[in-house]
């Protein structure tokens, strides 16, 4: 039986390097800077540093969602490399972008033309460092040579299962994408308010807590792994901690040695948010995805 192909699209974040060494498909995602579409795929931690010096700059990007002759045809050349083995596709989530609906469109439009094979495009409900995971657990799972249909059952429970917590150092992207009011952005950075923003059960960012200065975002999140993610594994000694930041600040910095100190046991990863996210958080924003408790349903 062969086994399965993985492909992503590139707000998964994931090097290059990485993909091309795995054997992940990738299909790239664009945003627009002074109106030229831009197809980036990063290949190291300069590429994302120079991305949030941009935005530091005055840079004003926007993101754009991916169509379906741009899925079809990447779809396409896959067939064309990989002959045999489902296809199995983790989009943007379905919550964050028309993307899913354009890529699953082109899929099924495809998948009447094969024969023995199959393209699954799975709702990640995910972004960035949540699809980061899931991929590396696509990866585990196809070297294990379980079939598409088990790989996809086991990958999406572990979705619904991730915690993402973001918090946000700077509320002007915010503001720009619509999610917080020109006052309240305003009244917001006056009193320090750094939001924390989750991915709910539907894959949407939504606002879940407005702390007030560094110290209590950072003591919400903990209390958050605490309820959502501890009591559920009983500890992370066997687990993961993902910290993800946009770029290097104080909150990341504390957040990291708060998490260190809270779970010194823990294996910790650090990664990057890249441009899909990062354009609506801004820099120095900083998540923690673990592990635990179903998603939440707000």
């Amino acid at each position: 039986m062969a086994k399965f192909v993985i492909s992503v699209d590139t707000s998964a974040d994931l090097f290059k390097d990485f993909m091309v060494k795995n054997k992940i498909h990738y299909l790239v995602m664009k945003r627009v800077v002074d109106g030229k579409e831009l197809g980036e795929v990063y290949n190291s931690d300069k590429d994302f540093d120079n991305f949030y010096e941009e935005l530091k700059k005055g840079a004003l990007p926007t993101t754009v969602a991916v169509n379906s002759f741009e899925a079809k045809e990447h779809f396409e050349k896959i067939l064309a490399v990989e002959k045999e083995g489902d296809i199995i596709h983790l989009p943007l989530s379905s919550g964050l972008s028309v993307t899913y609906d354009n890529t699953k469109s082109a899929a099924e439009e495809i998948n009447k033309t094969l024969k023995g094979r199959k393209i699954h495009v799975v709702n990640s409900m995910s972004v960035t460092g949540i699809a980061e995971v899931l991929v590396h657990k696509l990866l585990e799972l196809r070297d294990k040579g379980v079939t598409a249909a088990e790989a996809i059952k086991k990958t999406m429970h572990l979705s619904e299962h991730l915690q993402s917590y973001v918090v946000v150092s700077d509320l002007f992207h915010l503001k720009r994408g619509g999610r917080i009011s020109g006052l309240k952005a305003a009244i917001g950075s006056l009193l320090g308010i750094k939001p924390v923003i989750v991915v709910n059960h539907e894959g949407k960012l939504v606002i879940n807590n407005k702390p007030k200065g560094l110290g209590n975002a950072i003591k919400y999140v903990l209390a958050q792994m605490a309820e959502l993610g501890e009591k559920v594994r009983q500890d992370f000694a066997t687990g993961k901690i993902y910290i993800i930041y946009t770029s290097k600040s104080e909150l990341n910095d504390a957040l990291t040695e708060a998490i260190k100190s809270a779970y010194p046991k823990a294996t910790i990863v650090a990664t990057r948010i890249g441009p899909i996210v990062g354009t609506h958080v801004g820099g120095g924003a900083s998540a923690v995805v673990f592990e635990g408790a179903p998603r939440l349903t707000k």
